[in-house]
């Protein structure tokens, strides 16, 4: 199933001009276009769109998340999820300070 990039906008949350970006850097391209060169995305690149919102939820770059999801393993995701996870913890542990003092 092909959805266009308006359908993808609205059930993703992200904007049109945001996915227009992402296909510009390579980050999420769409898999087909239409004659009138319309984005059309499969639900593969849904699924990495989901990815992507999934890293930058957790502060990754947009250069690092492409590599991660352009890394055929992924021992190396699961790592680098461990490694945002004991950030976003020491994080959480510093602004638990901030909301005691």
């Amino acid at each position: 199933m092909a959805i266009t990039v308006g359908e993808l906008s609205r059930i993703s949350g992200v904007t049109v001009r945001t996915l227009h970006h992402y296909d510009e850097i390579g980050l999420v391209v769409p898999s087909q276009r239409t004659t009138a060169n319309y984005r059309l995305y499969s639900d593969d690149d849904v699924l990495r769109l989901q990815q992507v919102l999934v890293f930058r939820e957790l502060g990754m770059p947009l250069d690092e998340i492409a590599g991660v999801l352009d890394d055929a393993t992924l021992a190396n995701r699961a790592e680098l999820l461990r490694r945002h996870r004991e950030a976003l913890v020491e994080k959480r542990g510093k602004v638990d300070a901030m909301l005691a003092a």
